[in-house]
């Protein structure tokens, strides 16, 4: 176990260098073509050693206090997820907690609480996580509620994503296969009953209708631009221009700046990152004893997964245009800080669950002495 968390957090290194690299790169474009400062790699900088940071407060609360708290765990997040509402809409949308210049988007932090709960919940529940009521529909009403405020914001893929990895982490915890695939219908044909009856916005069948008329949505095609004329390994930091023509080339298209300066093995060695990561995070998870942490541990590192098939699959002109971040490279401050907040929390597992199994292994050696 030792060796997966080692080769986990140098994963974290990397992918924090390469989030690093990008930022100065398209800082320096936009410095040279439109002669402005963007200071996108000093918020990149800030905002990971502001995650870090509350990913070491977090990783000294223990992982039993989340189970005990539970119920308070998911209340919060359904403050956070209202508490937007009061805030005024940016560009037609409450998604965003304006705090100072600061500015929190408390999905990302909401499916991170999401999973710890219905971690927990499978654990409590373990003995009758096979049956459709407490299994598959109870826990599924408890997503719901944050679904459906999310879909209020408005944000569809966020919600769909959050319903997703909601599904995937009751399957982790025991919830049957063919459960899981019912909720994946669901979401199939909730998105075609909104696209037809008038729930969506303009904005989103606008993307929807990029999609499946098999066009690339315009930013995707100027994204991909910057990878076909960089060739197989790039053109260098500080030889790029085009990447500064591709709109939110700093979150959303953060893979048009990497592919322009690295190229095609650039974007490879990003895609190897994350597999690894996860790879090591699922192993990791394998050998927790303890069934809620490692169904979040699991859920954890699916989360992640899922955030790169969809920014690559967007990217690449598979999917419709979202607003799903590449963990830790792109500079959405709201999902590297969650995202290191719930590596934080499975630290604090495993370095309670390591000093139960000491304190145990003094006992029985205690009483072995005094027999």
């Amino acid at each position: 176990m030792r060796a997966e968390l080692k080769a986990t957090l140098v994963t974290y290194l990397v992918l924090f260098v390469i989030g690093a690299l990008a930022m100065y790169s398209l800082d320096l474009a936009k410095e040279q073509v439109f002669n402005t400062s963007s200071n996108f790699f000093v918020k990149h900088v800030v905002t990971m050693a502001v995650s870090l940071f509350l990913m070491l407060i977090v990783k000294n609360i223990p992982f039993s206090f989340y189970e005990r708290y539970d119920k308070w765990l998911y209340a919060i997040g359904i403050v956070l997820l209202g508490v937007v509402f009061l805030f005024p809409p940016i560009n037609g949308a409450h998604r965003w907690i304006h705090i100072g210049g600061f500015t929190l988007q408390p999905s990302e932090f909401a499916k991170i609480i999401l999973i710890l709960y219905l971690s927990i919940y499978a654990k409590k529940h373990k003995a009758k996580m096979s049956e459709v009521w407490t299994g598959m529909l109870l826990p599924l009403l408890y997503a719901l509620v944050y679904v459906g405020l999310i879909v209020l914001e408005p944000n569809l893929s966020t919600a769909m994503f959050t319903f997703l990895i909601a599904a995937v982490t009751l399957y982790y915890g025991g919830t049957k296969l063919r459960y899981f695939l019912v909720a994946v219908v669901v979401i199939v044909i909730a998105v075609v009953i909104a696209s037809t009856t008038g729930l969506l916005h303009s904005y989103q069948l606008g993307r929807l209708r990029y999609f499946f008329s098999g066009e690339l949505a315009p930013q995707v095609e100027i994204a991909l631009k910057t990878l076909k004329n960089s060739g197989p390994t790039g053109v260098g930091i500080g030889n790029s221009w085009l990447k500064v023509y591709v709109p939110e080339a700093e979150s959303d298209f953060v893979l048009a700046v990497i592919g322009e300066d690295f190229g095609f093995f650039g974007i490879i060695l990003v895609c190897v990152m994350y597999m690894f990561l996860s790879y090591s995070l699922m192993r990791l998870g394998s050998y927790i004893e303890d069934t809620a942490l490692r169904v979040f541990t699991w859920s954890y590192a699916t989360v992640i997964l899922f955030h790169v098939t969809i920014n690559l699959g967007v990217f690449a002109g598979l999917f419709p245009v979202t607003g799903i971040p590449l963990p830790f490279i792109s500079t959405g401050g709201s999902s590297m800080m969650a995202l290191l907040i719930g590596f934080g929390i499975i630290l604090s597992g495993l370095f309670e669950e390591e000093e139960n199994e000491k304190r145990e292994n003094i006992r029985i050696s205690k009483e072995g002495e005094s027999m």
